[in-house]
């Protein structure tokens, strides 16, 4: 990347003020520990010691606090990622907002005119000066349009891109310099972080990318008594200015005003977890910041959802894993629990011990087997879950790990305005609601042919990597370490389990063919035409007896 000598400049300007800042918190030793080479004067480099012995995690959010809008967002960030930091680290960046001034009216009346073509007065038929919030990258204002409905409009704060860019550059020379000479931070991932945030202010800066997330929100929640996503108005909507239905309600950290409006909070509270699980484990898609400035309660205890910047994705995958998360807590079974979270996770240092997670997670979980449902505090599980795998270098999914701390976010809620509130005793009801379906015909079946499909890929692919390993046997660049010196037993072992593969691959093909042809002819029992019905019977014959074979083996054993 090519900079003008003018950037260059403002960048070793910036450079320097943010390791002054540094210094000035406490933080001197670190800018002489990984040589980050910029000119400070003496006065400066002097002293200013007496803040260390404040506490790490407090000195670093004011370091934020004081570096401005783009360490704001990155603090906040890392508030939503228990995967990446100690949980003290998470607690004292929680407390991290927004506090920028308002920027003038004169450039929102600019901006709207260089991005939708027309003046404010041609589109809209009032619009107040004042803004109703202002942000880092932004601030929004009521308006009314000519055609009548009352809007949000969201206007990009001027210059925030150049801004931003100019100190994410910064950032990923400070990640790098830390991951070179500080080998005991490497763990935390520096650069990786500093990727990930750059990433999610991209898709940020583009307002059309929360456009997008919005839409998909308000089209899962259609129709929905409880939910209320605003509306987008796509004609007005632009990389720098978002145009929305303007949603009036009470934000849910205004607890006086919500008890004097006289809202059912309760009612409120078990709507809005019902609504979220149902983001989570129905819709895959989930709103990942739900604090409480981005939940409104409105008129007949109605819930708006604000703000779609941050949002979550569970593949089938995820959710399985997560619905057994929360059948082992409820069922208080704490192998089902430990499992899903080791089979969930990525190890990703050789030298990590998976048995002593595992011995770390029991100590968390074991202590549930005694305790009634009411008394678990789901949020706090899952904190120690998170934090165990990131001192063991286990990378837990980021999906997982925004849905985490999504429900820590929200029980702290509730917990405010009802101290005896519980997560996972609210959650219960619909956690069984799913668990039924588990086990329905129809989604056993839609699973085996997603992992029929899976299979079919597998063995696709088979003959290309064997190629590719016989090549690598040739050339003399593969190690086998045999730890089973039993070879003959070891023979045995590969034959059957390439009999009971062969015999996986004809089910499959069957199931498959069943699959495909499911439409073709007329029904002949079941719903099913006569070659469909054919193929599944030969497939459930073929499993059977396939499953005979495995149980009748392990009786011998």
């Amino acid at each position: 990347m090519t900079f003008s000598f003018k950037k260059e400049v403002r960048d070793i300007n910036r450079l320097r003020q943010i390791a002054t800042v540094l210094f000035e918190e406490g933080f001197g030793y670190l800018v002489g520990k990984i040589r980050l080479k910029v000119p400070l004067s003496k006065r400066i480099k002097q002293g200013l010691i007496k803040k260390e012995k404040t506490a790490p995690a407090i000195r670093l959010r004011l370091t934020l606090e004081r570096l401005g809008p783009t360490f704001i967002k990155l603090g906040q960030l890392l508030s939503v990622r228990p995967d990446l930091l100690p949980k003290e680290y998470i607690t004292e960046l929680e407390k991290l907002q927004d506090r920028v001034e308002e920027f003038p009216f004169e450039f929102v009346e600019k901006e709207i005119r260089k991005e939708l073509k027309k003046g404010i007065k041609e589109l809209f038929s009032s619009f107040d000066k004042k803004p109703v919030a202002s942000a880092s990258i932004s601030q929004v204002h009521k308006a009314r349009l000519k055609t009548g409905e009352l809007v949000a409009v969201k206007v990009q704060r001027p210059h925030a891109k150049e801004i931003m860019e100019t100190d994410i550059e910064i950032m990923f020379h400070i990640a790098r310099l830390i991951e070179k000479h500080m080998p005991e931070a490497k763990k935390y991932n520096p650069v990786r972080i500093v990727e990930e945030f750059a990433d999610w202010t991209k898709d940020e800066l583009d307002f059309r990318v929360e456009a997008r997330n919005a839409k998909r929100f308000y089209h899962n929640f259609k129709g929905s008594r409880i939910i209320r996503i605003p509306k987008i108005y796509d004609k007005y909507t632009t990389e720098k200015i978002l145009v929305m239905e303007f949603i009036d309600g009470v934000e849910l950290h205004n607890i006086r005003k919500i008890k004097t409006k006289r809202f059912d909070i309760e009612k409120v509270m078990k709507d809005g977890f019902r609504a979220f699980l149902t983001q989570v484990f129905v819709h895959g898609f989930f709103h990942a910041d739900p604090h409480p400035g981005n939940i409104l309660v409105m008129k007949n205890n109605k819930i708006g959802l604000v703000d779609f910047g941050i949002v979550g994705y569970f593949s089938e995958e995820l959710k399985r894993r997560s619905l057994e998360i929360f059948e082992g807590i409820v069922k208080q079974d704490v192998d089902k629990v430990t499992d899903a979270f080791l089979s969930m996770g990525v190890v990703e240092n050789k030298n990590c011990d998976s048995n002593l997670f595992r011995r770390k997670i029991r100590k968390v979980i074991e202590p549930l087997h005694d305790s009634e449902l009411k008394d678990i505090n789901l949020s706090s599980v899952l904190e120690e879950v998170l934090e165990i795998a990131l001192d063991s270098n286990i990378k837990m999914p980021t999906d997982f790990a925004l849905f985490g701390k999504m429900a820590v976010t929200l029980e702290g809620i509730a917990l405010g305005y009802n101290p005896k509130f519980k997560l996972i005793e609210n959650s219960k009801p619909f956690i069984e609601d799913l668990l039924k379906k588990k086990y329905d015909l129809k989604y056993m079946v839609n699973r085996f042919i997603e992992s029929a499909n899976k299979f079919g890929g597998l063995i696709t692919k088979l003959p290309e990597q064997t190629n590719k390993a016989l090549e690598r046997i040739q050339q003399g660049n593969i190690k086998i370490d045999i730890e089973d010196t039993d070879i003959k037993k070891l023979s045995l072992e590969i034959d059957k389990s390439s009999n009971r593969l062969a015999y996986g691959m004809v089910i499959a093909a069957l199931v498959i063919a069943g699959a495909l042809t499911i439409n073709v002819g007329n029904e002949i029992a079941f719903g099913l035409p006569l070659i469909s019905l054919l193929c599944f019977l030969f497939a459930a014959l073929l499993g059977l007896v396939l499953l005979v074979s495995i149980l009748s083996e392990r009786r011998l054993k």
